[in-house]
């Protein structure tokens, strides 16, 4: 009774207007994590009969009803697959510690909790010949450890760049015996922080090839410079002028605007235009919501010298020339020039 009473209070009350968000925050936070419940209408996980196998090979009990997975139960799942496990033990006390308390009850761990832990990819999936192949590719000088520079270039080339500060924590939570990045420690990462599959797609992608105007900064005037990451677009940005169009796959306002974006590019030649597709992964996802706050596309972005110094949105002639000749210098030095492609091109008028 208590149970069913602690489920209905936490999927009531999370889907209420009138909780306010910190009444909702405390609600949650009363209830320890061990005994949250999923929402109202969520539908649980379903759980394979090889998902079963394998907590069965590991759990106490005699049946699914009643087999728990117990903490050192658990470290024994996290760090094996099913086709391999290290001569070693590689995760972290406190990683253990934190998902044990997160999924267990009372009594450890059941088959339902376990499908949630599986669901929310938690356990190691791939062969022993996969992690090592992504490994040896990420380990460029075949020292049997990557540093933290390394790791750096490899979540940017995924298109997921981090900062010095999140680096360091995930190399420090990673690193177990403080003796660089092994391979042990190495697939602590991909089970939390890495996609198998990505990363072995980003290794196998031959180079490109360095532009024929590579470090050209006009090169990259007068025309939509389209960028496909954050740290790119900052590299492209550097200490410029310059002007973001975000822009989704689905928006269809986005795509009327473009044509006219090309041509404000010419206009203004002294300003960098870019453009970034806010859900085409990871990284643009991230600087859509985080860094933009975007609720509306299109939604442009105005860096003066290098820095953010205004944002606005909608597929407006107006809106567009007034913010970029109020916000950005190498613009409003092209007033003339402006004038005189509006008068000769009624798709740029106000």
């Amino acid at each position: 009774m208590v149970s069913f009473l602690l489920a209905f209070i936490n999927g009531l009350f999370s889907g209420l207007p009138f909780l306010t968000p910190r009444g909702a925050r405390w609600l949650r936070n009363t209830i320890p994590t061990s005994r949250r419940f999923w929402p109202f209408g969520h539908v649980e996980p379903e759980v394979s009969e090889k998902l079963k196998s394998r907590f069965m090979s590991c759990a106490d009990g005699d049946n699914e009803e009643n087999a728990r997975l117990k903490r050192e139960n658990l470290r024994s799942v996290l760090e094996c697959t099913d086709s391999f496990c290290l001569s070693k033990h590689w995760l972290a006390e406190s990683t253990l510690d934190r998902i044990y308390e997160q999924y267990a009850k009372k009594d450890g761990i059941g088959l339902k909790e376990f499908g949630r832990l599986a669901h929310d990819g938690l356990l190691l999936e791939g062969k022993v010949e996969e992690y090592e192949k992504a490994f040896s590719g990420v380990d460029v000088d075949d020292q049997g450890v990557i540093t933290k520079d390394v790791l750096g270039k490899l979540f940017e080339g995924l298109g997921k760049p981090m900062s010095n500060e999140e680096l360091t924590r995930i190399v420090d939570e990673a690193d177990v015996d403080h003796d660089g990045i092994d391979f042990a420690d190495f697939l602590g990462l991909a089970r939390e922080h890495l996609d198998l599959a990505e990363v072995v797609k980003y290794l196998e992608t031959p180079p490109q090839p360095p532009s024929e105007h590579e470090g050209d900064s006009d090169s990259l005037m007068g025309h939509i410079n389209e960028v496909h990451s954050e740290a790119e677009l900052y590299a492209m940005i550097g200490d410029q002028d310059a002007v973001v169009k975000l822009a989704f796959t689905w928006c269809q306002p986005c795509k009327a605007f473009l044509p006219r974006y090309q041509k404000f590019a010419k206009i203004y030649p002294k300003t960098r235009f870019l453009k970034i597709v806010g859900n085409e992964n990871e990284s643009c996802k991230h600087y859509a919501k985080e860094v933009l706050h975007a609720k509306i596309s299109p939604m442009f972005a105005a860096y003066c010298g290098g820095k953010l110094v205004k944002t606005w949105h909608g597929a407006n002639n107006k809106r567009f020339v007034t913010n970029m000749e109020a916000t950005l210098p190498t613009a409003k030095s092209y007033v003339q020039e402006r004038e005189a492609a509006q008068a000769a091109d009624d798709s740029l008028a106000f």
